[in-house]
């Protein structure tokens, strides 16, 4: 599981979240963020599908937190589409 340590952590009610947790791999399900319109909202459900998180939450991350949960998820993403390109060779 690969971990994200925010640079700006965010408070909600008493709770302070200072990471987000992506899992090792993509699904399906997560390309489904793709299907929303726009693409910060496309990256906004991806980071969230992946890191299990709620959009709401993802949607608050300082803007430096979202690059670094942006690059993240491109790179699982690319993994997963640079292993179909070596299997289809």
């Amino acid at each position: 599981m690969k971990t994200l340590k925010l640079k700006h952590p965010l408070t909600l009610g008493k709770t302070e979240i200072t990471e987000l947790k992506f899992r090792d791999y993509a699904t399906a399900e997560d390309m489904l963020a793709f299907d929303e319109r726009g693409p910060n909202r496309q990256t906004i459900a991806l980071i969230a599908s992946l890191s299990g998180t709620d959009e709401s939450l993802i949607k608050k991350l300082h803007v430096a937190d979202y690059r670094a949960a942006d690059t993240m998820a491109s790179e699982m993403i690319h993994a997963v589409a640079d292993e179909k390109n070596e299997s289809e060779s």
